[in-house]
């Protein structure tokens, strides 16, 4: 069975989700259309493909979008810093 999405854009009916085309995701982001592709092959966008296309869900943009950036924190342990002053 094949399920069909449509691109809603007005505010019709809340059950379906807006689609989004990668050439739009790519603007929203402000990166290039290479790059949106690379996100999905990495899996950190996941996307719809329909027919040829690929379509990715608004609320998937903001989730990618609200990311927190960087590495994540990790403080310095104080315990290395002394066994070494130690060895010396």
């Amino acid at each position: 069975m094949i399920k069909v999405f449509y691109l809603m854009t007005d505010s019709g009916s809340n059950d379906s989700p807006e689609l989004l085309s990668v050439a739009q995701t790519a603007k929203l982001l402000n990166v290039t259309r290479q790059r949106v592709h690379d996100l999905m092959k990495n899996s950190q966008i996941l996307a719809r493909k329909l027919g040829r296309y690929y379509y990715i869900e608004a609320a998937e943009v903001e989730r990618y979008k609200n990311q927190p950036t960087g590495k994540p924190y990790q403080p310095r342990s104080t315990i290395s810093q002394t066994n070494s002053i130690d060895n010396c």
